[in-house]
This record gives C-alpha cells, structure tokens and sequence, in this order.
C-alpha cells in the first residue's frame, strides 16, 4: 500500500512536494508488495529449499561492440517491472535506460550535467520503489532527486539531503517513501579500527523525520601517513555495517552483530524481531591464512588498488614488499569474528532477502524470510555477479564476461 505521515522536519521546495507526492502516487498495487509484520521472534531453521541460477538467462543485456545502448557502463541500479520490462541507470554513462521484457531496447534518457534531465557522478537507482509509473534517480554531488515515468518522460527534479549532506545510504519503500542514513560523526584520535554511529530517517511529501538516532554502523580503520599522520579512514576488513530494507509498513534495520533482523515501525518503535540460526561467527586461523593468501595473490598478480590504479608509482617487481606492508597493516586491524550477514533486500515478491557473509575461501547465499519469519528458500548467485533485483523465483543480476563486457541478465531459479 501507498502509506504516508505527516511528521516535523525541514521542508523540501514547492516542487520537490509536487514531485515526490507523483512519485508517491503512482505506485500500483502489486508491483511490489511488502511483508506482513503480524509474527513474532521466533528463532529459525536453516533448512529451506535450495536454488542455483539457471544455466542460460531469459534476458542478456550489453554487448562489446554494437549498438551504442547495448553497451553498458558502470550499472548503478536496476529493477525488474510488473510487465517484465527492465530499467536500469548507468553512473559511467550517466544513462537511464528501459528494456523490454525480451530485453529489446525501448528508450535512453541523460546525459552528464546540472540541468533538469542531467546527471552527476555516483547517480544511482532506487530499485525497491521502481515503476510503470516513476523511476527515481538521486544524484549525491548535486543532492537531487531525478523523477521520469516509465515511459521516459521526466516527471521533475527536487533537492534531498539529510543533515545537510547527501545519505550515506539511500533506499526507498515500493510506495515511494526515502529511507536513509546519515553518516558516521566519530573522528578517531589514534589509527586502528573503531565504529560509526549513525541516525536512520524518513521523507516524505514536505518532511524529513529521524526513524532512531545513534544506532550502531560501520567498522571503519583509521589510516595514516609515513609520518603517523591521521589521514582519513577506510572500511575495516569483514567489516559489520547499518543495513536496512524499507517496505511500505516500516524498515527492517540490522546491524550484523548477531543472526537477528528489527522492523521499526514508523515512530521508530520495534514493531518485531526475527532471529536465526546461522555459522559459529569466529575468525579462526584457517580464515586468515585463506584471507592472506588471498591478498597475498592480489599483489602478484597486478590487481592490488595502486597497480591497477597508479601503475606508473609502482615498482611491479617489488609486488612482495608492498603486499608484507600491506599485510603488517591488515593483521592488526582483523576483527575476532564476522558479521553475521553481508546485506539485506526487500524482493519484489515483499519477501526479505538476506546475503549470507561471505567468509575466506568459502561461498555465501541469499536466503529469502516471509511474512511470517520463515526461511523460505535460498540461491546461490555466483561471487563474480552482483545482485541488483530479486523476485520469488528469478534474479537480475550485472557481471562482467570472460571478454569483460559488463553484461546485465535475469535468470530464473533451478531447484538444487
């Protein structure tokens, strides 16, 4: 359902109310459909039916040389449609693009820029709220919302920020409600790894509210210079972090500090929690020596960050100084135990799909819950693709082939 509340906060422009309440407006019953929130916290099995994708996909997107759209570059978002159509946003072209349900290419909007229409660099897609009705783009470097219905017209622009910045991250409700996080404050006084806090909120028509204030985030690793410096901070290695996925009676919020999932209601109140079972959570010495070797294999093969990045300020035959620098940093900031889960998605079925954490040398599921807690069922999607949308019986997903052309396809489950 379309639901909506007026709540305090600072408002957006006249015609960030017009558009947003368009956006809002058009969802459609069915499209995407949320979960229930009427069970309780019952503790649950692992056991579920397993899926694989199918060998082939019923849709192929992107080629290396051909027609200029079906050349894909950098793919932020995509979301599969009520009548199987596909759109989907390109940051590295800044393109919005539709594709029929036989993967037929129906039109192509944007270009880089500041004008109505235009994009800025890191755009993405809001999948969850994607429709025949409203597709909405947000750009962070110009901090604004970019509406077009699902013929391509665009609807209008409207400025978002939370806190007077763009969201640290950004979702949506399938009715069009913003779902957000704002960004870690800490700022760590020695280097080594400490951990965000961050306030989750809400908008929608004219408001901006704060759902909870100060809920755990990130594991995050403070860097320094030669000379011992502070220099910023990067993500810490199996790093927990604030995931949620929002539906139209609330967002489930996790932290990945234990096998459990909250639905906040829309005051901020634990409307339920889930719990399951999952794997002992404990760094154990095998983990790191796959996790080193790992590494220690991405430096000989030229695919650390300063190889692949700065080629010219790196000695390529040094490769095994670099990677016992780099290690000497890493094996004082691993943590003693993984998060208990990578991500988590509303699918378009309204199901909560949750990513298992991928451990060293080991392999990780999508697991779906229903409405009532269950583990309903499980797929593997294989490491090199990434999940961009995802439905009770069929996965879109972007990965690059064995010529490196980035390709989106769907595919449909095979039961294991």
């Amino acid at each position: 359902m379309c639901s909506g509340r007026n709540s305090r906060g600072p408002g957006l422009s006249r015609v960030s109310v017009l558009v947003l309440a368009l956006a809002i407006g058009g969802c459609e019953s069915g499209d995407r459909p949320a979960p229930s929130n009427d069970a309780g916290g019952d503790m649950q099995q692992m056991s579920s039916p397993s899926f694989r994708l199918s060998d082939e996909p019923e849709v192929l997107i992107g080629v290396a040389d051909g027609r200029p759209e079906q050349e894909l570059f950098e793919v932020a978002g995509a979301a599969r449609l009520a009548d199987g159509s596909v759109v989907l946003y390109e940051a590295g072209a800044f393109r919005l693009q539709k594709f029929g349900p036989d993967g037929e290419h129906l039109w192509s909007r944007g270009q880089a820029g500041e004008g109505p229409g235009d994009f800025d660099r890191f755009a993405e897609l809001l999948v969850p709220c994607a429709s025949r009705q409203s597709v909405l783009i947000y750009g962070p470097y110009t901090r604004r919302m970019t509406v077009f219905d699902g013929d391509g017209a665009l609807l209008g622009t409207y400025p978002f920020a939370f806190q007077g910045t763009q969201p640290y991250d950004l979702t949506c409700t399938p009715g069009g409600r913003l779902v957000f996080s704002g960004w870690g404050l800490e700022r760590p006084s020695e280097p080594g790894p400490y951990r965000t806090t961050a306030d989750v909120g809400f908008a929608d028509s004219a408001v901006v509210t704060v759902l909870r204030e100060d809920v755990v985030g990130e594991d995050r690793l403070a860097t320094t210079n030669p000379e011992g410096r502070l220099t910023g901070s990067a993500p810490g290695i199996w790093s927990r972090r604030l995931r949620f996925a929002a539906t139209d009676e609330g967002v489930w919020l996790g932290t990945g500090d234990d096998y459990a999932i909250e639905l906040l209601d829309w005051t901020g109140a634990t409307a339920r929690t889930i719990r399951w079972e999952g794997p002992d959570r404990a760094v154990t010495q095998p983990h790191i020596d796959a996790y080193r070797e790992a590494v220690r294999d991405s430096f000989a093969n030229g695919l650390d960050f300063m190889a692949r990045n700065h080629p010219d300020r790196v000695d390529s035959r040094n490769w095994q100084g670099r990677f016992e620098s780099r290690w000497e940093r890493d094996q004082d900031a691993l943590p003693s135990a993984f998060p208990a889960y990578a991500d988590v998605r509303l699918g378009d079925d309204g199901a909560l799909w949750i990513q298992e954490f991928a451990r060293p040398g080991e392999r990780s599921e999508w697991f779906a819950l229903n409405e009532d807690g269950e583990r309903t069922r499980a797929v593997m999607v294989p490491p090199e693709m990434t999940l961009l949308d995802i439905g009770s019986d069929w996965a879109l997903v972007t990965f690059r082939d064995e010529l490196d052309v980035e390709r989106v396809a769907l595919y449909s489950f095979v039961e294991n």
